[in-house]
């Protein structure tokens, strides 16, 4: 998150004759990043970019508090100015306006302070807080909004102010919303709840306050306003985050409640705020100081060994040195000298910052100037490969299927509509759903690429498969590919080769009937390798167009594969191969022919499918034996025991031999 901070009203908190530039440098060395400074009139604006840690310097005064104690580390004087109103007490009333607060649980705001005032004048604010607040990027609106908006900017104090007498019965709940209720916020807009966002409500049951975002417009303070109730509090920060996501709404006040604000700056705020309403208002308060707080913050103490200082930024510190740093932070230190070891009690504006050794160690190390640190790299010894591992495996496929004429792709994980998760927030409604397979982006990026004649691509990256509801979805990792003007056999002859590289052997394809509806049903087959599943190949089911596909299993391939090599000599005596075609019935198994072949007899070394045509199937059978030659008789006696097998089991006559060699 930026911020934009006039350099005269960081003055008022600072006293210092460091000039803007040198602001601008040193904070960025030491603490925040000023991405810009921007000369309007006789004044300078920071631009200020402010780390989701660090909710405490989403003020001016934040500001001043880090400069008063990096500056002087530059030799340049600096003096953070206290706030007088900060002393002062609240002014006693005799005769209170009411007020009844209800609050239903009370993690839902840690501390809730409420302030009446009476005989406002509604009018423009002062000319110095308009101009203030212009700098800053906030427009003015009227004297009353404007305390809450300038106190906000200075002090990091969301606030905001009601009609007292708009709120029905003189009574507040504070309460999450159930599913469906409507609220009118105050820049016009009807905005449905969604359950569990912080609510107020009023004596009559109207929602008066989107809490920590914007107030409701049947509250609002307006020019005809003579009294006004000043809310401060805090919230819990995760509360209004998911809030803002869900309604795509994000306010200022909203973006410093969910980095969390400090309960403790409460009250300071609202005696400054009571301040600016006599001054700016004329008003006068009407009531006591409401002040919920159920579990004030306990000191917190975090200890730390100069040598655990010393090990973690690299160069001796000493602990006075240390003591020093952390106390012009506000922390309240005290060393144990005999034992070398630090305690620091973290100040309120840090108290969910702070919580270890690391945390401290940061805090010196910042202030110290890492800009000091020596600038050298630790020996390093070189990475070795993972060997065997998945990542291995991965880099060894891409890289023979780009040998292969084949495209990687990348493709969003989410998708726009398909069997499989949805996302509770979707980036946009072409991505609400987590994909369960990779060939749907596929065929997304070839129709993109229709034009392209010959397309081959394939993408290697995790599937989510939901669980049960109350689980995390699986992450599967497969691999898939698209060939645009080839068919099933193309598609199964790369994966064959896929599983060659990755040394599995003796893989079964088995017609299947596949739950992805985009998988042509009679011309997908299942693969199957030791009775494991590790995916499908085939065609898709559009027959415009209908294209090959494998989807693979990553994880499960990896698991079966192996770089073993078997080492088989070359055979002394030469091979006999032969080309049979059968003609052969719909909706048989090629596998179950392949295998009916080859336990014909043990001279058979290999058979394949090299063409095929309508209902006919040619084979290429290799018999050899490795001790002697084959004779054409002993061949030929196989060869009849192959074709009656085939004809006996399946009904497929043998149509020509094609060749025989040797």
């Amino acid at each position: 998150m930026n911020i934009l901070i006039p350099d005269s009203w960081l003055r008022e908190h600072l006293k210092t004759k460091a000039t803007p530039k040198q602001i601008g440098q040193y904070l960025s060395l030491c603490s925040q990043s000023v991405e810009k400074i921007k000369k309007e009139g006789s004044d300078f604006v920071y631009n200020i970019e402010i780390t989701t840690n660090r909710p405490d310097c989403l003020s001016i005064y934040g500001i001043a508090r880090e400069l008063a104690v990096i500056l002087p580390r530059f030799g340049i004087k600096a003096e953070l100015q206290g706030i007088a109103e900060f002393k002062k007490p609240i002014p006693k009333v005799k005769q209170e306006l009411p007020l009844t607060v209800k609050i239903t649980q009370e993690s839902l705001c840690p501390r809730f302070t409420a302030l009446i005032f009476d005989q406002v004048t509604i009018k423009p604010s002062p000319l110095i807080i308009r101009e203030r607040l212009s700098k800053s990027s906030i427009r003015s609106l009227n004297n009353v909004v404007d305390i809450s908006n300038y106190l906000m900017l200075e002090l990091g104090q969301p606030m905001h102010t009601f009609d007292y007498d708009k709120i029905k019965k003189a009574k507040m709940i504070l309460r999450e919303s159930k599913a469906g209720e409507k609220i009118i916020t105050l820049d016009g807009q009807k905005r449905l709840l969604p359950a569990k966002t912080i609510i107020i409500e009023d004596g009559e049951g109207r929602i008066i306050d989107l809490c920590g975002i914007m107030g409701g417009q049947n509250s609002e303070v307006d020019k005809n306003t003579k009294r006004v109730l000043l809310f401060v509090q805090t919230y819990e920060p995760a509360k209004i985050r998911q809030t803002c996501q869900k309604l795509a709404f994000r306010t200022e006040a909203a973006q410093r409640f969910e980095r969390g604000v400090d309960p403790e700056g409460v009250i300071p705020a609202i005696k400054k705020a009571a301040t600016m309403f006599k001054n700016s208002a004329g008003a006068k308060v009407a009531s006591q100081l409401i002040d919920i707080y159920s579990a004030p913050q306990q000191i917190k103490k975090v200890k730390i060994s100069q040598e655990k200082i010393n090990q973690l930024i690299g160069i001796d510190i000493k602990l006075t040195e240390a003591k020093k740093i952390l106390e012009g932070l506000g922390f309240r230190v005290k060393l144990d000298a005999k034992r070398y070891i630090l305690e620091a009690a973290v100040p309120h504006w840090r108290y969910d910052d702070i919580s270890i050794p690391e945390d401290l160690v940061e805090e010196i190390a910042r202030i110290y100037g890492y800009h000091q640190l020596p600038n050298f790299l630790p020996p390093i010894p070189p990475l070795e490969p993972f060997s065997g591992s998945s990542f291995e495996y991965e880099k060894q496929i891409k890289q023979i299927l780009k040998f292969w004429g084949f495209i990687e792709t990348t493709n969003y994980s989410m998708t726009s509509s398909h069997s499989c998760l949805e996302i509770a927030n979707p980036l946009s409604k072409d991505l609400v759903y987590m994909r369960s397979s990779l060939v749907p982006s596929l065929l997304e990026v070839m129709a993109e690429n229709e034009n392209e004649e010959k397309i081959k691509i394939f993408e290697l990256s995790h599937v989510y498969i939901p669980q049960a509801s109350n689980k995390l979805p699986k992450e599967n990792l497969r691999l898939a590919g698209i060939i645009k003007g080839e068919k099933f056999f193309q598609a199964k002859g790369f994966v064959e080769a896929i599983l060659s590289e990755l040394g599995i052997v003796e893989a079964n394809f088995k017609s299947c009937q596949p739950k992805n509806s985009i998988f042509h049903p009679s011309r997908t087959a299942q693969i199957i390798v030791k009775n494991q599943k590790l995916g499908y190949v085939g065609e898709t089911k559009n027959i415009k167009n209908r294209v090959a596909f494998f989807d693979l299993d990553f994880d499960a391939l990896v698991k079966q594969a192996t770089k073993v090599k078997k080492y088989t000599p070359l055979p002394k005596h030469p091979a006999i191969i032969e080309d049979l075609t059968f003609v052969v019935p719909e909706k048989r198994q090629i596998s179950e022919l392949i295998q009916l072949i080859k336990s014909a007899s043990l001279m058979i070394q290999s058979v394949e499918l090299i063409d095929t045509y309508e209902n006919s199937r040619t084979f290429q059978i290799t018999y050899q034996d490795p001790k002697r030659n084959l004779t054409r008789k002993e061949v030929e006696k196989i060869r009849k025991k192959i074709i009656k097998q085939i004809k006996e089991k399946f009904n497929a006559n043998l149509k020509e031999s094609l060749r025989l060699s040797s």
